[in-house]
């Protein structure tokens, strides 16, 4: 089966890219976006003692629960920040998961982060996901997210947190995205050719 074979060539790539280096950039078309984050769910939930802040900006966290159901929910080293629910209406509440009320609110974003990897284990092996870089820029001007970008470049490499930021192929054809994912250490383009 195709899907199979995608997601055996990312369950290699993906994880190991992200704790090999600190800050690392995914771009992906877009057919594969649910398979990465299938693989980084998967990835999480099964190496406990990892502890993981997962921003979403794209979609709502109780989508992504419908979606990824127990890998998601039975990891309690998973917690999330939640930047589209408030503003779409959605007020449900939930233990792993922070809502801020907007995306556009970078610094309450930062604080929360900061937050959340305060919670963590003093010994655990730390990662933030932003998904999507692409989709925070929609909701902001690019140099106020070229700004909070470097602010969290700077957070977690001060912090030994390993981060990763998911963009959307098309996205990346955006000047202002570019130059921020190549300043990442690592850019991790998955196409199907290497697939």
């Amino acid at each position: 089966m195709v899907v199979s074979s995608i997601i055996e060539s990312l369950r290699e790539r993906i994880p190991k890219s992200i704790v090999m280096n600190q800050i690392v950039g995914i771009t992906l078309p877009d057919k594969y976006y649910d398979d990465v984050k299938q693989v980084l769910f998967e990835y999480f939930s099964s190496k406990p003692t990892n502890y993981c802040v997962y921003v979403t900006v794209s979609r709502p966290y109780s989508s992504l629960v419908n979606q990824y159901g127990e890998l998601i929910t039975n990891s309690k080293n998973i917690k999330f920040i939640d930047c589209v629910s408030r503003i779409a209406g959605i007020s449900k509440t939930d233990p792993n998961c922070v809502y801020i009320e907007s995306p556009t609110i970078l610094e309450k974003l930062g604080l929360e982060i900061t937050n959340l990897f305060k919670e963590a284990d003093e010994k655990a092996e730390k990662f933030l996901i932003m998904d999507s870089l692409s989709t925070l820029m929609v909701y902001n001007n690019p140099d106020i997210v070229t700004k909070f970008f470097y602010y969290l470049v700077n957070v977690t490499r001060s912090r030994s947190i390993h981060s990763a930021y998911l963009v959307i192929e098309e996205e990346e054809a955006d000047k202002q995205i570019k130059k921020l994912i190549n300043l990442t250490d690592k850019i991790e383009k998955i196409v199907d050719s290497f697939i």
